[in-house]
């Protein structure tokens, strides 16, 4: 019967090719890859896999499979030049692969659609969920169920996938192909263990009184359980007075949220956090400064990986003093190479500095005698360890005001067209784009600049558009300064790989100082964004863009801390345009005023980008968004 699945498959691509467009309707049967399948190259010609891009399968929240028990297969295909999206997934025995292995149930009739053939279910996309115009990537989520029995042992998933370029020809498309195979027994979410390289509480003479909070959230449908550990620099436990221990554990409702906070008590004592993070669980840290007669300053830092072996941070020293928190994270000691580059990639000094396990180290970048060179300059600092991990945190300072540095990691920065949802100048306003060049060749970055309403917007310095040149390790800014009235947009970054980056927004207001929050580039072919908010004390501003050429709904859904759907809202957005507001504005979300919890903005079809910035008066810090 392999045979003539194969011939079926093949006169079913024949019948199909006098339209290059028969397909965006769905894949043929038979054409994943498995054994006794076809292949889409059988349409679209070319080797399988040969591009710079790939296709995964992938359960969420899940390592196995449990008899009867629905769990959600992802399949992601990515490709830095595609601009449409199809796809095939199958499951099937592995002691057998002709044969089918449990059910497919779909949960996202938009984008997929199931098909079955001589007893085999597939699921492929449907039309929309071709996503036409979307770049970088797409994600197609169906629920599985697998057999009754585990006694059919291990189960294969075979998937294809079809970066398609667009032009309505079989032509210029890549094809590529993956499996996962799954073994059955307790489907356990993995963890993941994560760091924050700083924590810090309790007041200093001349540096005022400092706050650390940790937020996580949990995205999936399950309760979960997060063990937190509190360090000292040393390495060793640390017990914070509000915790009364050196450790707990966060208990997470199902789409609940949960912070844990380590509030000004006591002299000013430093360490770091780890977090042992099971899949579907988001979050960050906050760090506070309070000093007497000014306004709160706030950064907001992301989690750090504790298997990485570099990271990098781009400094801007031209206006600025820039802090780092260096951790080891392991259990062996090691030695942090430091390296520092100005915006045109030269060298400007390098240093060692020995970590030993689980231990942390922080300093100003300047004062280190190798790196006083870079004052007034802008560029890079890259800490590399050749054995073990390191950690990074960044921060910049200017007086008493300051924000975080986002720092990357080797594979951070794959090529694909992102954005900043929001553009702010004049009015009190300015925005700085920071982009980093981590590869050892120039390369050119193209940016375009958007108004609120998807048309080109022109700067400052001229033009809708402007092109970094990069020099091999290199850097540069653009700087949209605080110049007129208020004017608002959005910005579009062409990324090759190994570009990094990231936005500044800075508020101004007399006799106060300076207000700042980073944000991290967004993905344009995301279909779901979450953030954390905190309305207790604060107000949650979001700005939400339609990356893509077509047309798109958002529909909001807010949940508080036990993961109780609060209200809904819709936004409707043409094509690349954006809107900002204050979250609880929207129709149907004020109830959560007052309230901690989650939002999740999602779009059925096209995709979504969203930036959140959380104020206190006129303090304000960024809303790190979950993507996916």
């Amino acid at each position: 019967m392999g045979m003539k699945r194969y011939i079926l498959g093949i006169a079913l691509c024949t019948l199909f090719t006098a339209s290059a467009w028969a397909h965006i309707t769905g894949a043929p049967t038979f054409a994943t890859g498995a054994p006794g399948d076809g292949l889409c190259i059988d349409c679209h010609g070319g080797l399988p896999n040969t591009g710079p891009g790939n296709v995964r399968v992938a359960l969420v929240n899940a390592t196995n499979w449990t008899p009867g028990t629905p769990v959600t297969v992802r399949v992601t295909l990515s490709d830095p030049n595609a601009r449409r999206w199809g796809f095939e997934l199958t499951a099937r025995t592995a002691s057998n692969p002709m044969n089918n292995a449990g059910s497919f149930t779909i949960t996202d009739k938009t984008n997929t659609q199931l098909m079955t053939d001589f007893g085999i279910q597939f699921v492929t996309h449907t039309a929309t969920g071709t996503r036409p115009g979307t770049s970088g990537s797409s994600t197609w989520d169906v629920q599985w169920t697998p057999p009754a029995s585990a006694n059919i042992g291990n189960v294969t998933f075979y998937a294809a996938g079809n970066a398609a370029n667009n032009n309505s020809q079989p032509t210029g498309d890549l094809i590529y192909t993956s499996s996962l195979t799954i073994s059955p027994g307790s489907s356990i979410p993995t963890t993941t263990t994560k760091v924050l390289p700083q924590l810090a509480f309790g007041s200093q003479s001349g540096a005022g009184a400092w706050y650390t909070a940790v937020y996580l959230q949990n995205t999936t449908g399950s309760a979960v359980s997060v063990p937190v550990k509190f360090f000292a620099a040393d390495g060793s436990p640390l017990t914070v007075p509000s915790i009364g221990n050196s450790s707990t554990t966060v208990s997470l409702d199902a789409k609940g949220e949960a912070i844990v906070e380590v509030p000004n008590s006591g002299s000013l004592t430093q360490g770091w956090v780890q977090a042992d993070v099971p899949d579907g669980v988001i979050g960050y840290g906050i760090f506070r400064q309070s000093v007497q007669g000014q306004n709160d300053q706030e950064g907001t830092v992301p989690f750090s990986s504790v298997s990485a072996t570099s990271n990098t941070i781009v400094f801007d020293e031209s206006a600025f003093v820039t802090a780092v928190a260096v951790l080891n994270p392991s259990t062996t000691d090691t030695t942090l190479t430091i390296t520092a580059r100005d915006d045109q990639g030269a060298l400007i000094g390098t240093s060692s500095l020995p970590l030993g396990a689980k231990k942390r180290e922080a300093f100003q970048l300047r004062d280190r005698p190798e790196f006083s060179a870079i004052q007034g300059k802008r560029g890079s600092a890259e800490f590399k360890v050749s054995s073990g991990a390191v950690s990074v945190l960044g921060l910049r300072f200017n007086g008493t005001s300051f924000t975080s540095i986002l720092p990357s990691s080797p594979g951070s920065s794959s090529a694909g067209t992102k954005a900043l949802p929001q553009l702010a100048f004049g009015g009190g306003w300015y925005t700085a784009l920071y982009v980093h060049n981590s590869t050892g060749s120039p390369v050119q970055v193209p940016v375009s600049f958007f108004g609120a309403d998807g048309s080109p917007l022109s700067m400052p310095s001229g033009g809708s558009t402007a092109t970094l040149n990069l020099a091999a390790n290199g850097s540069d800014i653009i700087e949209a300064p605080n110049t007129g009235p208020l004017t608002q947009g959005w910005i579009q970054v062409q990324a090759p790989d190994g570009i990094d980056g990231y936005g500044v927004f800075r508020q101004s207001a007399q006799g106060q100082n300076d207000q700042e929050g980073t944000v991290p580039f967004s993905s344009t072919s995301s279909t779901t964004n979450t953030i954390i908010f905190d309305e207790t004390a604060f107000d949650t501003a979001v700005a939400v863009l339609n990356p893509s050429a077509t047309d798109a709904t958002v529909t909001i859904t807010v949940r508080d801390d036990q993961g109780n759907q609060i209200g809904t809202s819709t936004v409707a957005l043409g094509a690349k345009q954006r809107q900002a507001f204050l979250l609880r504005d929207r129709a149907g979300l004020n109830g959560m005023l007052g309230k901690r919890g989650s939002a999740d903005f999602t779009v059925s079809s096209g995709a979504v980008s969203v930036l959140g910035l959380r104020f206190k008066g006129s303090s304000l810090t960024s809303i790190l968004p979950a993507e996916r």
